[in-house]
């Protein structure tokens, strides 16, 4: 089964079990000590599609994220801060080019 595919049968198994209609996206999120990971896929036609990554750390390390995020290749002026957190967001092509460094952020 190729990943597309197994996108839309696990999605379908976790709405399924859950009571749920089919979702039209659907978020899976990681918390690597103070590092928070939202993974982020959209429902098209006949697949899921449109993945993102949106990354947040404390405001402490919002210069280092900005710097992870400069690597990536992803654009600083999209970053986003509330009270306590930065956010930053990239495509899963940026992702893939830096998920091997995100515990430099920690």
């Amino acid at each position: 089964m190729e990943e597309k595919e197994q996108l839309k049968f696990y999605i379908s198994e976790i709405a399924k079990l859950m009571g749920l209609a089919q979702p039209v996206g659907f978020m899976l999120s990681y918390e690597v000590g103070d590092i928070w990971i939202d993974v982020y896929v959209e429902r098209g036609e006949d697949e899921w599609q449109n993945r993102t990554y949106t990354i947040s750390v404390p405001k402490n390390k919002g210069d280092k994220l900005r710097n992870f995020v400069e690597a990536a290749g992803g654009n600083t002026s999209d970053m986003m801060a509330d009270a306590e957190r930065v956010y930053a967001s990239l495509t899963q092509e940026d992702w893939e080019q830096v998920s091997t460094s995100i515990m430099n952020l920690l």
